[in-house]
């Protein structure tokens, strides 16, 4: 079984992502998987499109992807997603956004492992608090009854789901470094933000996953911060999208 290198929200920020790519590379990685958002906030969508393309990277659509595709998705986002979002969309061409219509909105990897954005049945949807986790165990149980196991995106924010035999759902207060998944519980799993992390730690987060033992390793990443700040700054995206990189929220 790989080991699987696991991404979320890139979020056009190339200097994070090649990052990222560089580390999984030498780490000896197998397989990357990506749960959406590559494009909106940073300055490099089309940049980043083309290199998951070309590095094989399986992806699904994530909201600000969706945006691209159904404007209408847009007008729910605060003013700055919303301002970064139609810069995004005068970056791509054509071929960027047949790329973006091929997604899938989940997939399941090998027999075993779902791969969603927000939730398996929204794009849109957040899991942050204990209700919310509890909606998609219960999903999983109805719709996915084969899947113990589904990693998503979305929040930016490394965090891992649990619900135990009992029934019980409960999140790790602090996210471990590593963790080895147990059988006869469910697990909602987020790798963080590669292109605009929200924890604290201005790192670019991703996640690395054993397959064969099941073991997470949560992973971060320097990059160049000050690049892909003067890229936002030349591109007239709002100034605040550059110092929150910095600041890593």
């Amino acid at each position: 079984m790989p080991r699987i290198g696991i991404l979320s929200d890139i979020h056009g920020n190339l200097e994070a992502f090649e990052a990222v790519l560089n580390q999984i590379k030498a780490d000896g990685v197998d397989h990357v998987v990506q749960l959406g958002d590559i494009v909106g906030y940073n300055a490099n969508p089309r940049e980043c499109l083309l290199l998951a393309r070309e590095n094989g990277i399986e992806s699904v659509l994530g909201n600000h992807d969706l945006a691209i595709l159904e404007p209408a998705v847009a007008e729910g986002f605060n003013v700055l997603a919303y301002q970064a979002l139609h810069y995004s969309d005068g970056q791509l061409t054509d071929e960027d956004r047949r790329y973006l219509e091929g997604l899938p909105r989940r997939r399941v990897l090998l027999a075993r492992y779902l791969l969603c954005h927000g939730t398996p049945e929204n794009v849109e949807s957040y899991i942050l608090h204990a209700f919310q986790a509890k909606r998609v165990f219960n999903l999983l149980h109805k719709k996915y009854s084969a899947i113990r196991i589904c990693f998503f995106g979305h929040t930016h924010m490394q965090r891992v789901w649990i619900k135990d035999e009992r029934g019980k759902v409960f999140s790790p207060l602090t996210t471990p470094r590593a963790l080895s998944l147990e059988d006869g519980k469910l697990y909602l799993i987020n790798p963080g933000s590669v292109g605009q992390p929200r924890q604290g730690n201005n790192h670019a987060h991703y996640l690395i996953f054993d397959a064969e033992s099941e073991m997470l390793h949560f992973r971060t990443v320097p990059y160049d911060i000050r690049k892909a700040q003067r890229k936002i700054r030349k591109a007239g995206l709002p100034e605040y999208l550059a110092l929150r990189l910095a600041d890593g929220v």
